[in-house]
């Protein structure tokens, strides 16, 4: 793993030019999962059916019809990743589409876009405040993520006074599906700030190592980096 200073943030450069089509995917899906839990089945009927029109517009070929499971989804979206390089992007705003449909009639706030590895990095310690070197932290974390080829290309970090977390990203891999997502009206969160799939990930994340909630917002996007904050609260 490389590692070198850009301008304020600490930054690391993975091994490749992008994360592993099918490592992202199938971490999406774990997320999925339990969203179909609270939604019920329809919900991820209706979420293989946003993703096939998503994917169609992007390669320009319409889906076979047999597909009906989210392990035939994710199957027909690897299949044409050397036509469309990052599926995850029509994942992502599969489930935007889905659970805007669905949300009203639970109101349940959910947090789309977050995906399930980091449960597999360390065991919740039950909402323990647990005093963390936030830099120690977020090296493994993206050692960890760059290994099972989850992490994107570059990644910076700093540290601020007040303990939060700017997180860097010059150019993340689901930059097309949030720009899909800004033009379908999907991105607001409930309160009006942008969804950012990273960002909320890193959240529960942090939560699960610190025994904190934390939150973020977004402070740039598309610039064609993107950067956002995350903090305690």
């Amino acid at each position: 793993m490389a590692e070198h200073e850009n301008s304020s943030f600490k930054m690391f450069k993975a091994p490749y030019e992008l994360p592993d089509a099918r490592a992202v995917v199938g971490a999406q899906i774990v997320g999925i999962r339990e969203q179909e839990n609270l939604f019920g089945p329809a919900y991820t009927t209706r979420l293989i059916k946003y993703a096939l029109q998503y994917e169609a517009k992007r390669i320009g070929e319409e889906p076979p019809e047999d597909i009906k499971t989210l392990d035939q989804l994710v199957e027909y979206l690897i299949s044409k990743s050397d036509k469309y390089r990052t599926p995850n992007c029509v994942v992502m705003c599969a489930q935007l589409k889905a659970e805007n449909d669905f949300q009203g009639q639970t109101g349940a706030a959910t947090r789309v876009g977050e995906m399930g590895f980091h449960r597999g990095f360390v065991e919740s310690r039950s909402g323990e405040e647990i005093n963390v070197d936030l830099d120690e932290v977020i090296s493994n974390l993206v050692q960890t993520a760059f290994e099972m080829k989850l992490g994107p290309k570059e990644f910076g970090y700093k540290t601020n006074e007040d303990g939060s977390l700017d997180l860097f990203f010059p150019n993340c891999y689901y930059k097309d599906g949030c720009r899909q997502s800004l033009d379908d009206n999907l991105l607001n969160r409930p309160d009006g700030r942008m969804q950012c799939s990273i960002g909320s990930t890193m959240c529960q994340y942090l939560k699960l190592v610190t025994g904190h909630e934390w939150d973020y917002d977004c402070l740039e996007f598309d610039k064609p980096h993107c950067i956002a904050r995350c903090y305690k609260f």
